[in-house]
């Protein structure tokens, strides 16, 4: 029988083997004594919205999360945080609030973000086009993981298309792995749970590789034809950049596992020291 597990960057199968734990380690920003009750800080964070899509969802259970605020969709104009997602495009002229991970959808797009605090952007390229090059990078998606328990790979391929993408789930070389469809406008969690059982990701979704890398899993990146409408491949060698890979369409790659857990530690301290600013 043909061995189809691929190493980390290979085109010979679809599957490959990870290293990465199921299990979440963070605890979450502050311990909690047992049975004492705390009032989370409320706090209203922005993210598109557009097409409901688990990725810029994750937002508000990220925060929840790792900020140990109760974090509720706004629109940006009265938001105090951005993080997930290609939103800065989104920032109107004199917006005060802080970012925490999101990146730009479009190269040389204009942006107004001359009073905003940047915690953290998604990768290198947007960091440098905005003049930060030194500001923490990561794309908070990579806390995925920490999100949800996952104690079993059974299934053995998931395919995540983007928004837009009506060919991945149909395309036939597929079929024969008997793959599952994530759905993108499933529940949050729900969707992480299932990409973290996968033993191999396709998908033109960006976050579909994102959380594919936060829980270890060798991924696959095909793009559908709508990306010139949508910005474009930009996000994807943001990304890619922040965790020092390059784009490859139509190979399977695997994250470097000690630059994922860099940029995890990086965004868990953004996360926790925005919880501080909030919570004042």
């Amino acid at each position: 029988m043909r061995d189809l597990r691929a190493s980390p960057t290979t085109k010979s199968g679809i599957f490959g083997a990870s290293g990465f734990s199921l299990i979440p380690r963070f605890p979450g920003y502050l311990s909690k004594s047992r049975g004492e009750v705390v009032r989370q800080p409320e706090i209203r964070v922005y993210y598109w919205r557009g097409v409901p899509n688990f990725g810029d969802a994750l937002a508000a259970p990220l925060l929840t999360r790792f900020s140990d605020v109760k974090a509720t969709w706004s629109p940006i104009d009265a938001a105090q945080v951005t993080t997930s997602g290609s939103v800065l495009e989104h920032i109107p002229a004199g917006w005060g609030g802080l970012v925490a991970g999101s990146g730009r959808l479009v190269e040389g797009s204009r942006l107004h973000l001359e009073r905003a605090e940047i915690m953290a952007v998604r990768g290198p390229l947007t960091a440098r086009s905005i003049g930060r090059p030194g500001c923490v990078i990561g794309d908070p998606g990579l806390l995925a993981d920490e999100l949800v328990t996952v104690r079993t790979r059974d299934i053995r391929l998931g395919l995540v298309p983007h928004w837009s993408d009506a060919s991945l789930a149909r395309r036939p070389e597929f079929q024969r792995y008997d793959p599952i469809v994530i759905n993108i406008r499933d529940d949050p969690l729900a969707a992480l749970r299932l990409i973290g059982r996968c033993q191999k990701i396709i998908a033109s979704s960006l976050h579909g590789l994102i959380v594919a890398d936060a829980f270890g899993i060798p991924r696959r990146f095909e793009p559908t034809p709508q990306f010139d409408r949508e910005g474009g491949l930009f996000k994807f060698r943001d990304y890619h950049a922040s965790i020092g890979m390059p784009l490859k369409i139509g190979e399977t790659q695997q994250a470097n596992w000690h630059i994922v857990e860099d940029r995890k530690s990086e965004l868990f301290d953004v996360f926790a020291d925005l919880g501080r600013l909030l919570g004042r």
